[in-house]
């Protein structure tokens, strides 16, 4: 009976040993998962920092150039609408390209 004892230890032992084996190979390919999707989540974040810098350079842009307009009063009736389409088109196209480039990123985040 007093060797049954120490072999019962012995098995119950290597058992709990197996468990913890696979237990550990179990929690290192989830860290596994884990640091592929950190990386992929922080690859996008800074594609969208880039994204955003860009559209601040635009909008510095875009500001400076409002600076150099003519004040309303000063343009003549006939070519106003002219000048506001033609800044309507500049403004809507940049909106949109920045738009459409945020918006392909953001779904991937």
């Amino acid at each position: 009976m007093l060797q049954n004892r120490p072999q019962r230890i012995a098995k119950a032992v290597r058992k709990q040993s197996i468990e913890v084996k696979e237990n550990w190979e179990q929690l290192k390919t989830r860290a596994s998962i884990w640091q592929k999707q950190v990386k992929k989540v922080l690859e996008k974040l800074q594609e969208l920092q880039k994204a955003m810098d860009d559209v601040e350079a635009h909008v510095i842009t875009a500001e400076g150039a409002r600076t150099d307009w003519q004040p309303v009063g000063d343009l003549l009736i006939d070519s106003l609408q002219g000048h506001i389409d033609k800044t309507t088109l500049s403004w809507s196209k940049s909106v949109f390209l920045r738009m459409r480039r945020l918006s392909d990123i953001l779904p991937l985040l």
